[in-house]
């Protein structure tokens, strides 16, 4: 009797060590996998395309899911794609965005899935030009243009600097597009997605995209920035803080209705400025009182960029999702 037990516990001992430990475990790979975000690749445009791909198994089967944005586990099944059975398998902007893709396969006797990983998104969207002043060296003239003190500088940047690589910078209207060599107006060495300006000029640039090095685009003249420096009245020696990046709050982020937007009482916010990922902007305000949240029940689902000034000139920035 006690070594019958003893054999049965040795059995089954055996089996849960079978099951407990996976044959294999497959991931999936694709070149810009994790750029942006973990477990997630972002499409360049509705045509753009992403090579999904495994290690070498017996037999494969790719599944996709569609993403969900209620809490808590995902509602929406597992599906088999048809056709879908070697060992890469190509996504694209149009059919595959907002989904979870994973891969079951086999080898000899035995099955396994990897991790999922999302198309998440497009990488892409419209550059645009904001300038983050000193405060107290500007007054804004309206339509792109400040009168901006003799010794102060301007920050400009493209807002969209994660997506966007080399950058031609301007200080007048180019000639020429794409860039030229000789143009005069083109600023020499500088070639990131800011620039420093200290002199007076019209502002804006050319840029190609890092992440999508296909896509070079123009700022476009209407919305470049117009600087003139000069001994204004309103130019004072004290300088304040500007805002950090981090001062301006959103809640709830994301939504899907209303959003509030929030600052430090010691510096209110002057105007905001919302632009959406075609670089448009769809919502701004002059005098803008936190307390009265934004209806944004109509606006198209998408990645939102907000841009602040507050009355002391500082500036800060953030984004938010609608859904």
């Amino acid at each position: 009797m006690v070594r019958s037990l003893v054999l049965n516990l040795v059995i089954m001992m055996t089996s849960w060590v079978l099951v407990a430990q996976p044959c294999f475990s497959p991931s999936i790979t694709s070149p810009r996998l994790d750029v942006f975000s973990q477990n997630s690749v972002l499409f360049c445009d509705n045509d753009d395309t992403e090579v999904l791909s495994t290690q070498t198994y017996d037999t494969y089967q790719w599944y996709r899911q569609e993403w969900s944005a209620f809490p808590g586990p995902n509602p929406n099944p597992w599906i088999p794609i048809t056709g879908a059975n070697s060992q890469s398998y190509t996504i694209n902007g149009t059919d595959d965005l907002l989904y979870y893709f994973k891969v079951v396969a086999t080898l000899d006797t035995c099955t396994a899935e990897s991790p999922a990983i999302l198309a998440d998104g497009y990488a892409f969207g419209l550059p645009y030009i904001f300038a983050n002043f000193q405060p107290g060296t500007f007054e804004s003239l309206g339509n792109g243009e400040y009168n901006v003190c003799d010794g102060a500088s301007v920050l400009l940047a493209n807002g969209f600097d994660q997506v966007y690589g080399l950058h031609t910078w301007y200080d007048c209207v180019p000639s020429d597009i794409p860039p030229v060599a000789d143009d005069p107006c083109i600023i020499p060495g500088v070639t990131g997605d800011t620039c420093l300006a200290t002199t007076s000029g019209l502002y804006g640039f050319w840029s190609c995209t890092a992440y999508c090095p296909d896509i070079c685009l123009f700022l476009g003249l209407p919305n470049f920035i117009k600087l003139n420096f000069g001994n204004w009245p309103f130019c004072a020696t004290a300088m304040e803080e500007p805002m950090g990046s981090n001062s301006l709050s959103l809640h709830p982020n994301p939504s899907t209705q209303y959003l509030s937007i929030g600052n430090r009482e010691a510096d209110p916010i002057m105007d905001i400025t919302i632009v959406d990922m075609t670089g448009k902007v769809v919502w701004g305000y002059v005098d803008y009182d936190c307390r009265q949240p934004i209806d944004i029940s109509q606006w198209p689902a998408g990645t939102y960029w907000i841009v602040a000034h507050s009355k002391t000139g500082g500036m800060s920035r953030n984004r938010f999702i609608k859904i």
